[in-house]
């Protein structure tokens, strides 16, 4: 709730560039929701500060751009990315070899769901560049997915602005199930190809 809070005023002063800015530095930097800057650009278009469709659009360009930081360090850097400080640890590396063996079987909804992992998306959008995933099959699978996140969270943000202490907290728990039912797809997707070549 604070940081909805906190978000509301720098966003009434900058705006869509605020939106834009807060985006990216929760996707790559500052482990905060991104899910609720885009709520509360919600809550803005609602109380008349800026166009709905504008903050929408802002805020599909900021998750695809974040997104496409990783996969351009891995595309270009290289392993040598696996070495920085920032990607470095034992629980990091379980990270990425994790994100390796999903993205190695499935490349397409690896990156699509990628959005809805928190603790994989970065690893996966590594992955992908280092995989040499061709830019354009990246973006046909990260753009749809940001195409789903970013209305949700602008409409429930319009919608229901004024109980902020009840959206946050369904916002938070949405995102667990998400991630819940996410990752059910994803072990039924890879189960059941198995199932039927071995039967």
């Amino acid at each position: 709730m604070e940081s909805l809070e906190a978000a509301l005023p720098y966003l009434v002063r900058y705006s869509y560039l605020g939106v834009f800015g807060l985006i990216l530095l929760f996707s790559t930097i500052l482990p905060l929701s991104k899910t609720l800057v885009i709520v509360a650009a919600g809550i803005l278009a609602s109380q008349g500060v800026g166009s709905l469709w504008v903050y929408l659009l802002v805020s599909v360009a900021a998750l695809v751009t974040a997104d496409g930081i990783y996969y351009t360090l891995g595309y270009i850097v290289g392993e040598r990315v696996l070495q920085w400080q920032l990607f470095s640890g034992e629980r990091n590396r379980e990270r990425f070899l994790s994100a390796e063996a999903r993205f190695k079987k499935h490349e397409w909804v690896a990156v699509f769901t990628a959005r809805f992992l928190p603790y994989l998306r970065a690893p996966i959008f590594i992955v992908a560049g280092l995989s040499r995933m061709t830019p354009l099959r990246f973006l046909s699978a990260d753009l749809p997915s940001a195409c789903l996140l970013a209305p949700v969270a602008i409409a429930l943000g319009y919608a229901f602005g004024e109980s902020r202490e009840l959206l946050v907290r369904y916002i938070k728990e949405g995102e667990i199930v998400l991630g819940l039912l996410v990752v059910l797809v994803l072990v039924l997707l890879y189960l059941f190809p198995r199932r039927s070549k071995g039967g």
